[in-house]
């Protein structure tokens, strides 16, 4: 499986303030329990930046799946340079749904952008940064093609690319 996730902020103690958690250790014990709940060794992961402030190589060991970061704002590259599959500044993808006969278009990136390569002919765009506060409500009220997939804007995260691109069809609630 494919998976989507942005600003894990792991270690972060500045990020407590948009989360529910009394201290970083309750925070990572969450993040760790809920992603390798649903996400497999075998699974690829899209993180959309943010991933962690310290003790990269710890949490690339500790979290399941091969991952490849798109990087944000509070990525220091670096620091992060063994345990991706790849570190980018964005990443377009092609998407290949047994559903349907078409395949998606999928840009990735780290901030929302008002127009993305692909917009105007049907290119989804998922992105994190916002903390919820952005595309995810408006794009889960008007299905749009655009939406925040940070762990603080979508309930149920982690999400596969196939889900949130079918929730964004659909225009309905994550």
């Amino acid at each position: 499986m494919e998976y989507v996730v942005g600003c894990t902020h792991l270690d972060d103690t500045g990020i407590l303030a948009y989360r529910n958690q009394n201290s970083v250790e309750e925070m990572n014990r969450s993040i760790l329990e809920h992603w390798n709940n649903k996400i497999t060794r075998d699974d690829y992961v899209y993180v959309l930046g943010d991933f962690a402030v310290r003790n990269v190589e710890y949490w690339q060991a500790a979290l399941n799946g091969t991952k490849l970061l798109v990087k944000g704002n509070h990525d220091p590259v670096g620091i992060y340079r063994a345990g991706f599959a790849d570190i980018v500044e964005s990443k377009s993808l092609i998407l290949f749904n047994d559903e349907t006969e078409e395949p998606d278009t999928v840009f990735l990136s780290h901030y929302p952008y008002a127009s993305w390569p692909g917009k105007s002919r049907g290119c989804f765009h998922l992105h994190a940064h916002s903390h919820g506060k952005g595309s995810a409500v408006r794009a889960r009220r008007t299905g749009s093609r655009i939406a925040d997939v940070s762990i603080d804007g979508w309930p149920s995260w982690p999400v596969t690319l196939l889900e949130v691109i079918s929730i964004l069809k659909k225009g309905s609630e994550a």
